[in-house]
């Protein structure tokens, strides 16, 4: 099953080239649209969807916010049980993109997106209008009118955008991949410094414009979007200013529909409906609590007892939940996958690389030998029919989705000849590769398989067991090392130094985003001695050559090509183990939600503000 297909970057890129303002089953529930759709408009009106790099045709209209009177509202609570994040910390900036579900409902971003319409089309938030120079280096942006902070903490203007890049462009340790990155396209080391230089022009509290050291033509649809979540998060200059970041340890003011209340660490967060009219939104429950439970059985038994309204369970326990009455939401699109990573591929920075103890990571046809026997060596039919019980598509290319730019249909018509189950054959391309192992053809190496989990594929931990068992069935030595994913985060972006297979989620995203996250190396950091400006660094020569040519290209033929360039490079040296595709699912109490929306951002659970208590 293909999704509908949303390809639809043209009208960004044309806006670049003519310097356009862009204003920015019975037990499965089918969602329905948090919010009412605009009719589209020909003039760039004040809210309306703006077409992303990635896409072909001119966008739709996208459902945007309308405010529920405040009479129609419920005084019901929503406890959502979630898998634990990769880190709990009080303080942003040390959070991965991941875990910043925390912050998400007292948050709003300067552009966001809908569920119903995926990552494709953007849609103006905390920001109402903006615009790009052709070569992608100025911009102009204006800012909503009269958007409070919780708690009386002033109203959003530029002065808080810019506390809100300099919280992570300052830290001293930043985990979000903003800072490095930020730095990087402003051409300063704070928003602060560019405004001082010059470079970042205050025209009033609701107007400014950027002069930036270098293209990016993401900053609407990726960096300054709710889609990477962190970087430009509306946080209240006036609490920073009075408090520090100790703001943080007790009530940090945003400016979401939902106002901050208490956090215990490692436990819960809780939240309740700010006391006014909501320039946006006015959820429809009164209070919301986030709990993370690591055992997938303990947060189904809290939403079978009612201790819990919604909860995230791997779908092996749908039947069970469904049985006793609960239902399925799922994302109205693709948001998720799941795709077995080669760690330690650093063939461009060749920083702590490896290749004499792990294979898949030599040069030339030897490692692709290698990869392409660990690939045939998973077999994904019973993956997505006993992890997933059905529910999922293949996935064909990590990173790339039929929906975004650069899509190469072979790779779905020639799949099942380049990458189909076979491990009779993989054991053959391993003894070619120079892997023979023993006389039982065993102990041809070594390869470590990290566990881990992160909330919206709770199924991770039971795939590393499927592929730990499947390399060891062609005569790999695989063992399995069970670690929280801020472990594995740290080895593979914080030092560059990982050196094992790991199945992750990934998200769907602007392909230029996932690029940098999965594919791109950058510079070697004198000081630090490593890459700093990629996530995963699964390193080539031509990814570092297209993702620059991505961030300033703005033909729309030149970006297919170099983008589809880089898909078939990735495809046919088998750089990754690709598995499935999933629509993100979570299980709930019809008696208590009677819908909810999601799904598109890392993390998945998102616009958790929309969610409608059952009447």
């Amino acid at each position: 099953m293909l999704l509908p297909i949303l390809k639809n970057p043209l009208v960004l890129i044309t806006m670049l080239l003519v310097f356009i303002v862009a204003c920015g089953s019975s037990a499965t529930a089918t969602s329905p649209s948090p919010a009412t759709a605009i009719p589209a408009s020909t003039t760039a009106p004040s809210v309306a969807p703006t077409a992303m790099p990635g896409s072909t045709t001119a966008p739709t209209a996208v459902p945007q916010p309308t405010k529920a009177p405040v009479s129609t509202v419920s005084s019901a609570s929503l406890h959502m049980a979630v898998t634990p994040f990769p880190q709990d910390t009080l303080f942003p900036w040390l959070a991965s993109q991941s875990g910043h579900l925390p912050f998400r409902p007292i948050i709003e971003n300067p552009f966001t997106m809908f569920p119903e319409t995926g990552v494709t089309v953007i849609s103006n938030q905390l920001f109402t209008d903006w615009s790009v120079s052709a070569d992608g280096r100025e911009y102009t942006f204006t800012i909503r009118q009269g958007v409070p902070f919780h708690f009386g903490k002033g109203e959003y203007t530029v002065k808080d955008f810019i506390k809100g890049i300099d919280l992570y462009t300052t830290a001293d340790v930043d985990l979000t991949g903003c800072g490095s990155n930020v730095k990087g396209f402003m051409g300063f080391g704070s928003a602060t410094e560019m405004m001082e230089a010059g470079k970042l022009t205050v025209i009033d509290d609701y107007n400014f414009t950027m002069s930036l050291a270098r293209p990016q033509v993401d900053l609407a649809t990726w960096w300054f979007n709710i889609l990477f979540v962190p970087c430009a998060q509306g946080w209240s200059s006036e609490q920073f200013e009075s408090e520090g970041e100790a703001m943080f340890e007790g009530k940090p003011a945003g400016t979401g529909a939902y106002q901050f209340v208490s956090r215990r660490l490692d436990e819960n967060s809780e939240y309740e409906r700010v006391p006014y009219d909501h320039w946006r939104v006015n959820p429809d429950f009164a209070t919301l609590k986030i709990s993370t439970i690591p055992e997938d059985a303990t947060r189904l038994a809290l939403l079978l007892t009612g201790e819990a309204d919604m909860v995230d369970v791997p779908k092996v326990l749908f039947d069970q939940a469904t049985d006793a009455g609960m239902v399925v939401f799922e994302s109205p699109l693709h948001a998720v996958g799941l795709t077995i990573l080669f760690l330690g591929t650093y063939l461009v920075s060749e920083v702590n690389w490896d290749p004499e103890n792990e294979p898949w990571a030599r040069r030339g046809e030897e490692g692709r030998l290698v990869r392409e026997a660990m690939n045939r060596a998973i077999n994904r039919e019973e993956i997505i029919r006993v992890l997933f019980k059905g529910r999922g598509d293949p996935m064909y290319n990590t990173t790339f989705h039929q929906s975004l730019e650069g899509w190469n249909p072979r790779w779905e018509t020639d799949f099942e000849e380049n990458y189909g189950y076979d491990p009779e054959l993989a054991k053959q391309l391993l003894d070619e590769a120079g892997f023979p192992g023993d006389s039982n053809g065993q102990n041809r190496f070594r390869a470590e398989v990290r566990q881990s989990s992160l909330p919206g594929l709770p199924e991770a931990i039971e795939a590393a067991q499927a592929t730990m068992q499947a390399f060891r069935e062609i005569g790999i030595d695989a063992f399995l090392v069970q670690t929280e994913f801020s472990q594995a985060l740290d080895a593979f972006r914080d030092r560059h130094d990982a050196h094992f297979i790991l199945p992750v989620r990934q998200t769907i995203r602007p392909l230029s985003a996932n690029m940098r996250i999965y594919w791109y190396t950058g510079p070697t950091d004198a000081e630090r001695g490593r890459p700093t400006q990629g996530v995963l660094y699964s390193e080539s020569e031509i990814a570092e050559r297209v993702y620059l040519q991505m961030l300033a290209e703005t033909d729309l033929a030149t970006r297919e090509e170099i983008s589809r360039e880089l898909g078939d490079f990735l495809y046919d040296q088998y750089y990754s183990i690709p598995v499935v595709n999933i629509n993100a699912t979570i299980v709930a109490n019809p008696d208590v939600v009677e819908s909810y929306a999601f799904g598109g951002v890392t993390g998945v659970f998102s616009h958790l503000e929309y969610a409608t208590a059952t009447r």
